[in-house]
């Protein structure tokens, strides 16, 4: 989007910034061969790819993939050819409302008990989808910017805020600390003006905005496209006190879009 026209800044994340570092990282674990499994839209295709593109730059081999159809899948044939593949690690991205069913044909084709590590992106389990999905997505590793268990102290601010305003049974998400980084920058672009600017005045105030202190770690806005700067956490599905959390167990510090890397503009 910041490419398309621009009056746009980007203050979320793209899917490249996922994709690519868990790819990378998941061959800095020694995991030699991997898969892909996907839905079969763009943002499926775009999962695979920056996967594919940061294991292979990592020294690793992608051995199979697939893309699953969007409406209803029957998830057991894939996850089958992937045990027959004999994979390190599979890399699988579906929209998160086929979370629980996608996790239920890995847990019954045994994936984990064939030494097949499982990895994704936060979007397959967002937090507020944690307490519906029970125990058999345990050990999932995945690629995020936000996770609710995060200790920061930004965080722990933000969760209070969040409960004050809406209560302890609705759970936020990245989603949910996008908006809040979002009116974060269009409050200090007012307070720094007045709340007198133009258009042209207003990109060129977030062009380099930075927030130390977001719920999510530091993030900017990146002068030259104006895309997101942030940390990319790998994250593992955990029990604490009883109740599952995603726990950052990696930080991959100051990550642009890697595909605006690999892609720069002409």
């Amino acid at each position: 989007m910041p490419r398309i026209s621009p009056y746009v800044a980007r203050v979320s994340f793209t899917l490249w910034q996922q994709g690519y570092p868990i790819g990378k990282w998941a061959a800095e674990q020694g995991w030699k061969t991997g898969y892909t499994a996907v839905s079969d839209f763009i943002p499926g295709h775009d999962s695979e790819a920056s996967f594919t593109k940061g294991f292979t730059d990592g020294g690793g081999a992608i051995v199979g993939s697939v893309r699953m159809p969007t409406q209803s899948p029957d998830f057991v044939p894939f996850m089958q050819r992937i045990r027959d593949a004999k994979p390190d690690v599979v890399f699988l991205w579906i929209p998160s409302t086929q979370a629980t069913a996608l996790m239920k044909a890995a847990r019954d084709l045994q994936l984990r008990e064939a030494g097949i590590h499982l990895t994704s992106a936060q979007d397959l389990l967002p937090d507020e989808q944690l307490p519906a999905i029970g125990d058999m997505a345990l050990g999932l590793i995945t690629a995020g910017t936000y996770s609710t268990a995060a200790e920061r102290p930004a965080n722990t601010a933000f969760l209070a805020a969040w409960q004050r305003a809406y209560g302890d049974t609705v759970i936020p998400d990245f989603l949910s600390v996008d908006a809040w980084d979002g009116m974060a920058a269009i409050y200090d672009l007012v307070k720094s003006t007045k709340g007198k600017f133009t258009a042209d005045e207003a990109m060129t105030f977030f062009k380099g905005w930075k927030n130390p202190d977001s719920p999510r770690g530091p993030i900017m806005i990146d002068p030259d496209t104006r895309d997101i700067v942030q940390n990319v956490y790998i994250r593992r599905l955990d029990k604490v006190e009883g109740k599952l959390a995603n726990i950052e167990i990696a930080t991959i510090p100051a990550v642009k879009d890697p595909w605006k890397e690999f892609n720069p503009a002409k």
